[in-house]
C-alpha cells in the first residue's frame, strides 16, 4: 500500500499597503519624524526657559559648555593649520579665551562661532534618528574629555572643573539615560549650540558695529584691516547658511 502524505504551506496574504517596501518606506518615514519632534521640543524648551523665572540659572551648564564648544572650535582651527594651542581658559561669565601660537589666524579666529554652529548643524543631523543618538553622545563625551584633560588650564580652575562636571554628566547620562531619553538630551544640546552660538555672533556683529569691544572680529580687523563687522557679517551669512542646510534634512518630515 502506497503512502501518501501531503504538505500544506499557509499563505499569507499582505494587503499592498504592507509590503516590505512600503513598510520600509514608512519605518524610515516614522523615524526622520520622530527626530522632527525631537528638534521641535528641544527648541521649544530651549525657548521657553528665556521666559522662566531663574531660567538663566537653568541652563547655566549648557552655556558653559557651548563656550567649551567654541574654544574647541579655536583650538582644531590652530591645530589644522600648523599651530599649536598652548590653553584654554574658561570663565564663571561664560566667556572663555583659547591662546594658541602659529597657524593661520584668520580661520583660527573665525572657527570658534562657525565651529560651534557646525557642532550643532552635525548633532542635529545624527539626532534625525534616534539609532545615532548615543554614538553622538559618546563622540562629544570623548571630545569634551580631551580638550579638558589636554586644554584647559589652569588645572582645579574654575574652567576644568565645570568641563570635567560636563564630561562626567554626559558619562553619566550615556550610562543611565533610556534611548529615547539621550536622544532627546542630544537634540536640546544641539540646539543650544546653534542657538546661542548665533545669538552669540549677533552681538559680535553690533559690537563690531558701534563698539571697539576686543572680539574675534576686532582681532581681525588689526590683522588684516578689514572692518570688524565685516568679518562679523560674514560668519552670520556663514551661520546661516549651515542652518539652513541642517534644516533641509528635515524636510522630508513634512511629506
Amino acid at each position: 500500500m502506497a503512502h501518501h502524505s501531503s504538505r500544506f504551506r499557509l499563505t499569507m496574504i499582505r494587503p499592498r499597503w504592507q509590503t516590505p517596501i512600503a513598510m520600509t518606506g514608512r519605518s524610515r518615514w516614522t523615524r526622520k519624524r520622530d527626530g522632527f519632534i525631537v528638534l521641535l521640543m528641544a527648541a521649544a524648551l530651549t525657548v521657553g526657559l528665556w521666559f522662566l523665572p531663574y531660567g538663566e540659572v537653568m541652563v547655566y551648564p549648557f552655556r558653559l559648555f557651548v563656550t567649551l564648544i567654541h574654544e574647541t572650535a579655536h583650538a582644531v582651527g590652530a591645530v589644522m593649520t600648523g599651530g599649536r594651542v598652548d590653553h584654554i581658559e574658561i570663565t564663571p561669565d561664560g566667556s572663555g579665551v583659547t591662546y594658541t601660537r602659529g597657524g593661520w589666524t584668520i580661520l583660527i579666529a573665525s572657527a570658534g562661532y562657525v565651529g560651534a554652529i557646525l557642532y550643532g548643524g552635525l548633532m542635529l543631523l545624527l539626532c534625525r534618528q534616534a539609532r545615532y543618538a548615543k554614538l553622538a553622545l559618546l563622540g562629544t563625551l570623548v571630545l569634551v574629555t580631551l580638550v579638558t584633560v589636554l586644554f584647559v588650564r589652569p588645572l582645579f580652575s574654575f574652567g576644568f572643573l565645570a568641563s570635567a562636571l560636563t564630561a562626567v554628566a554626559l558619562a553619566a547620562a550615556l550610562y543611565f539615560f533610556t534611548r529615547r531619553v539621550i536622544h532627546f538630551l542630544v537634540g536640546f544640546l544641539a540646539v543650544e549650540s546653534c542657538l546661542n552660538a548665533l545669538f552669540d555672533v549677533k552681538t559680535v556683529f553690533l559690537l563690531s558695529a558701534e563698539t571697539d569691544v576686543p572680539t574675534d572680529a576686532m582681532t581681525l580687523e588689526r590683522i588684516t584691516h578689514i572692518p570688524a563687522i565685516v568679518w562679523a557679517l560674514g560668519w552670520v551669512i556663514a551661520s546661516l547658511a549651515i542652518l539652513a542646510v541642517v534644516l533641509r534634512g528635515f524636510r522630508s518630515a513634512f511629506r
